[in-house]
């Protein structure tokens, strides 16, 4: 419909129904009668002067065409139906099928006035509609999740290379096959997938091929979730990959091995990292790719999370002139993280800083950055050394992964550097142990290594759906919570949450100070356990204790907690 026949219809129903008095109608009349309104859209127009909401249009059209007016969130779509609609006609006319009884499609439709849209389901349905009105979000959401990831350029892209196409041979020809991964409709595609995945705060994408389909999974929050994806996917399977390959300069030829690579991309107006790992499977080549935006991962040292004590005495710490601070934990518990917020605090002019990481996560201004290479041999112990002639008053090294590494780490610290590093350990005091059976002596041990914080992730309670509950007693009293806490919260679940009742991530922490106390008992070999109990008798909290004070303050739940820490 045009303008005009927009204010006839619309506008006469508004005034109608006393929702627009007739004087206001003439004068928006007058406004879009200009040429730079012509092709304008009526509704948006008044929706956006907040003059009626989409919902109350919903309802006039609801009584002016007598169909009902319904919300997706309290109707559940059955899926068998909802492809007896392709996904472009659906996409395009923002509408989706809802369920079907013999003869009858009951179909969700954002505009009543497009009544050839009716006819055209009915005849390539051949049933008979009945239409009910619904908010043009809730249809979009519902499209998007029973058609899947662009499930429209899917469609069209399967239809360009004939119905009779298979996986196998898209791949067998050459002259084809290029066509398909340059072809527009592809990069679209994959722009979406993307795109998709970067709005639901994906951290990885995992695109993995099996007999009969393609599985696409996302990892939210550290969970990992299946995407919905068109059943047709899998016959692009091999032209999807290999976009990816372009994108990050690898070989598109060579599919037995594993390859990796790195491309940056723009989501949403945002600068995206992305780190692509191709691996050989059983079924054709799947693909890993790790989303690195620099939100995520920039922060402030105050923004870490630890408790005002341990934070004074951590910044007292990264102050001192020499000595070596470690952070540990499994992969994915934000180390990195942490140490760059590290770098970010002592980043002065006064001061070199030089890192060695493998990968490089991001560039920061001011710190020279190097990345290990193992095809020249610069490795985090050859490439320490260097560093260590070129003045360093602050070094980070990515990870101490053996006893070279270590030992040149402990002399640096004893000759004047600050030495920044990781090690996969499960605890703050497993760390003093690992780091003996590397070969350290106790002796460069005790003078040398002044913090070690170890942490994990866990998840955040959504604040849309955030509500008190009454956790099983028998559980808080075996955790020692039954008098600790006077509420405990949960997420209820919401579609800002993707229903899981937890949106973003925090860290809890475990960080041991090496005072005098503990470096005796280092140095007589005293146990685990031993060092445990003392550093706790000196104030240590473990990581259970840091998460159960998360829990205090509404952050998160018992479940969480428990899940990360064990």
């Amino acid at each position: 419909m045009d303008i005009e026949a927009q204010l006839q219809l619309i506008g006469s129903l508004l005034v109608k129904k006393g929702i627009l008095p007739q004087s206001q109608l003439d004068e928006l009349a007058q406004l879009l009668s200009t040429e730079e309104h012509a092709k304008s859209n009526f509704e948006n127009i008044l929706i956006e002067k907040e003059l009626v909401t989409e919902e109350q249009l919903l309802r006039i059209y609801s009584d002016q065409f007598n169909y009902p007016f319904i919300s997706l969130k309290e109707f559940t779509i059955e899926p068998s139906t909802v492809n007896d609609i392709p996904a472009k006609f659906a996409n395009q006319n923002t509408l989706i099928a809802l369920k079907k009884e013999d003869d009858q499609l009951t179909v969700a439709l954002r505009n009543p006035f497009e009544i050839n849209v009716l006819d055209d389901l009915k005849m390539f349905t051949k049933c008979d509609i009945t239409p009910v009105l619904c908010l043009k979000e809730e249809i979009e959401e519902a499209i998007k999740t029973h058609y899947g990831v662009g499930a429209e350029t899917i469609e069209k892209l399967v239809r360009a290379k004939g119905p009779e196409t298979a996986a196998a041979e898209i791949s067998s020809s050459t002259l084809d096959f290029d066509e398909l991964v340059k072809d527009t409709s592809m990069v679209k595609y994959v722009n979406q997938l993307l795109f998709e995945a970067f709005e639901q705060r994906a951290t990885d994408i995992h695109i993995e091929p099996f007999k009969d389909r393609l599985r696409i999974r996302h990892r939210i929050d550290g969970i990992l979730y299946e995407a919905n994806t068109p059943a047709e996917l899998i016959k692009l399977q091999d032209a999807i990959i290999s976009r990816f390959k372009i994108m990050s300069d690898l070989n598109i030829a060579e599919k037995r091995r594993p390859q990796d690579g790195r491309c940056m991309v723009s989501l949403n107006g945002k600068e995206v990292d992305l780190r692509l790992s191709t691996f050989p499977t059983l079924h054709g080549e799947g693909l890993s790719i790790r989303l690195l935006s620099r939100d995520s991962i920039l922060l402030s040292l105050g923004q870490l999370g630890l408790s005002q004590n341990e934070y004074d005495r951590f910044q007292t710490t990264l102050k001192k002139s020499n000595g070596i601070i470690l952070v540990t934990g499994p992969t994915g518990c934000g180390k990195t993280t942490t140490l760059y917020a590290c770098m970010n605090y002592l980043n002065k002019v006064a001061i070199n800083i030089v890192s060695l990481e493998d990968p490089i996560e991001y560039q920061l201004e001011g710190i020279n950055q190097i990345q290990t290479n193992n095809k020249v041999d610069l490795t985090f112990a050859n490439g320490f050394r260097s560093i260590l002639r070129q003045d360093p008053d602050v070094v980070l090294v990515g990870e101490i992964r053996d006893t070279e590494t270590a030992q040149i780490a402990m002399r640096a610290a004893l000759t004047g550097h600050l030495i920044l590093s990781t090690l996969h350990t499960n605890n703050a005091v497993a760390t003093l142990s690992r780091l003996l059976d590397l070969g350290v002596e106790p002796y460069f041990l005790t003078h040398t290594l002044k913090c070690v914080i170890a942490q994990r992730l866990v998840r955040i309670i959504c604040p849309e759906c955030k509500e008190k509950y009454h956790p099983d007693g028998k559980l808080l009293q075996a955790l020692g919570l039954s008098h600790e806490i006077p509420a405990f919260f949960k997420g209820n679940g919401c579609p800002e949450c993707n229903q899981t009742g937890y949106r973003g991530r925090m860290a809890i922490f475990e960080v041991l100070f090496i005072d005098e106390s503990l470096a005796h008992l280092i140095n007589t070999g005293a146990s685990q356990k031993e060092l445990f109990d003392k550093a706790r008798d000196n104030g240590m909290r473990s990581l259970q204790n840091d998460g159960f004070d998360k829990i205090k303050q509404g952050l998160t739940t018992i479940d969480e907690v428990i899940r990360v820490t064990g």
